[in-house]
């Protein structure tokens, strides 16, 4: 199987002997997708976005035949600030769509309206997910409500629940907007959160903040030139958003495929033409963010204006602890269960560090097949910028136990990226 860039930053695989939970990476089984899914958007404020990627979500998930898989979707989920006619825009984009594929309405909520049932309902979801049935939730926006409802669900269910974004907005992390919890909150709760690629730079044909011009609608013209009603709905709820940005979608066409470069034309070709496309057998390249490992010791979550830093979000050492520990456990969808790996780890210290001050760095991978596997190096003299540090040919497996230690000097991590080397 193959693995896309996995984004974390400085790790440890510790061996969990968990091969039952290896086998249950999924979410395929011998062709089956093995689990259910669980969708949290917003739309109700700062960003109309979702009025057109609500309905896509539905239209991806049901042309994948993954309709009754979807057992819980709340919407309108921004609970500090929200628009009262913006909540009924969304509402009617969410509602219809889910009348036109056949949706059950009961598995709907509107937070809203019925926030304390949509709470109990997700904690109800996951309360019923197991190694051989996890609960695949897509996190459309703020984490609040996810949160409340993992809180209230119980502790042992929660390890089967796979927390799936691309966006440091839907995280917590924004420059103009205040949020109560960010995904640090659900990440310690012990769920695995998978972050994939930013979806907004293929699916999202015009900036925000602003009407789309006339060229920015191209890609997007086969919805309004079909036939079918439905495609025609999902046209008519970009024209009323203003701009074609279904970006969340991308993640439902995530989880459905392994895939996480949609665009349009991948759209046009599963929605306009029926052409569903075979699911991967693992990725070839998987990004673990630094940010994302369930435990940090000495290090500090850092909002970054560097355009290189993933997601805007790196790893920092805390000037006052001698040394600092990331570790998390490996659980992707599309992993190999086993396989040989180049490891990047892209981190960073302080500039100019002598040689007695740079310090050292140590990778440790504990898999319940390979065994312990330790690498060490070191990085001496001008040290200001971003480097990489290729380990190759390491071994790694579902289950395995990532942790890095550093006593490095303003020391900095973005993310770890596991590159599957080619059979011969």
């Amino acid at each position: 199987m193959r693995t896309w860039r996995i984004w974390v930053g400085w790790l440890v695989i510790v061996s969990s002997g968990l091969a039952a939970d290896v086998r249950a990476a999924g979410p395929y089984l011998d062709g089956v997708f093995r689990g259910r899914i669980a969708y949290s958007a917003d739309g109700n404020h700062n960003d109309p976005d979702d009025w057109a990627a609500s309905p896509m979500v539905l239209a991806i998930l049901a042309e994948c035949r993954l309709r009754e898989k979807l057992v819980h979707f709340h919407y309108n989920n921004i609970l500090p600030q929200t628009d009262l006619r913006w909540e009924k825009v969304h509402a009617q984009s969410v509602l219809e769509a889910a009348e036109l594929w056949g949706y059950d309405r009961g598995r709907f909520f509107d937070c809203r309206q019925e926030l304390e049932r949509a709470v109990r309902d997700l904690a109800a979801a996951i309360d019923a997910s197991t190694a051989q049935d996890p609960l695949y939730l897509i996190i459309a926006g703020p984490v609040e409500v996810p949160l409340r409802a993992l809180q209230q669900a119980a502790p042992a269910r929660r390890e089967h629940v796979f927390c799936i974004s691309h966006s440091r907005w839907n995280d917590g992390y924004a420059r103009n907007y205040t949020f109560t919890f960010t995904k640090r909150a659900v990440i310690e709760l012990g769920v695995a959160w998978v972050q994939i690629q930013d979806q907004n730079r293929l699916l999202s044909t015009s900036p925000y903040g602003q009407p789309a011009r006339p060229e920015q609608w191209a890609p997007w013209h086969w919805l309004r030139q079909s036939d079918d009603p439905k495609l025609q709905f999902l046209w008519q709820r970009m024209e009323v958003s203003t701009r074609p940005d279904p970006s969340d979608a991308g993640m439902a066409y995530f989880l459905a495929t392994g895939d996480e470069m949609a665009d349009p034309e991948k759209l046009r070709l599963l929605l306009a033409e029926h052409r569903r496309p075979l699911p991967l057998a693992a990725r070839a390249v998987i990004r673990l963010e630094a940010e994302n490992f369930r435990d940090l010791e000495g290090f500090e979550v850092e909002e970054s204006a560097e355009r290189q830093v993933s997601h805007r979000l790196a790893i920092r050492r805390q000037p006052q602890r001698p040394a600092a520990t990331a570790t998390t456990r490996l659980r992707e969808p599309y992993m190999a269960d086993s396989a040989v790996y180049d490891l990047i780890v892209r981190y960073a210290q302080t500039a100019g560090a002598t040689e007695q001050a740079a310090g050292d760095w140590e990778l440790s991978i504990d898999d319940p097949r390979a065994g312990r596997q330790v690498h060490r190096w070191s990085r001496r003299g001008a040290t200001g910028g971003w480097a990489d540090q290729t380990l190759p040919g390491v071994t790694v497996s579902q289950g395995a136990t990532l942790q890095l230690r550093t006593t490095a000097a303003g020391a900095r991590c973005d993310y770890v990226e596991l590159v599957q080397r080619k059979q011969p």
